[in-house]
């Protein structure tokens, strides 16, 4: 095996840091938001999206038909999405109080990861080498990563996993 900054062991050192932030980011978001807050969010989402549905479909026959009486329900509809919606928003707020926290693990992460932050050099990194970290064969040849590129993919795809896990957005039902 090479440097620490070389594939396969640079790929799998990021994959392996992607997946326990995600984890822990996830792990910190459960703690911080109760089990019926997470209800509340998800019932809600679903009357908005119900209501839409059917707001949508009022809307659509009653300039169709020019029935007066449905696009009253219908404009009725939209002023309760309004206030379905602005209580979904204040409930969703609630999960940017974690924000903070996760942030500041991801910058001392980063920082001992790749010895910047903010594009401020701190010291040299042992992770951080002239090549890509990565290579997707997947996409009509080979793609080369670079170690953002390569987390960030890696992030999204852990942090999508963890949240669906925990609970924390919306799977399919």
């Amino acid at each position: 095996m090479g440097s620490l900054s070389s594939p396969p062991l640079i790929t799998i050192i990021i994959l392996v840091i992607s997946i326990v932030m995600s984890f822990a980011s996830s792990f910190i978001n459960t703690r911080f938001l109760p089990k019926e807050h997470r209800q509340k969010v998800k019932d809600l989402q679903r009357k908005i999206s119900a209501l839409t549905k059917e707001k949508n479909a009022n809307m659509k026959e009653a300039k169709s038909t020019g029935d007066k009486k449905l696009l009253k329900k219908a404009q009725k509809q939209e002023k309760q999405l309004l206030q379905l919606q602005t209580q979904s928003l204040s409930l969703t707020s609630k999960q940017f109080r974690v924000l903070p926290i996760t942030m500041a693990v991801f910058f001392v992460v980063w920082l001992l990861l790749t010895g910047s932050i903010l594009g401020i050099k701190m010291f040299d990194s042992p992770f951080i080498g002239p090549e890509p970290v990565a290579y997707l064969p997947w996409f009509g040849g080979v793609m080369p990563l670079t170690l953002f590129l390569w987390y960030f993919i890696c992030s999204l795809l852990f942090s999508t996993l963890f949240s669906r896990i925990f609970g924390l957005s919306g799977g399919v039902d």
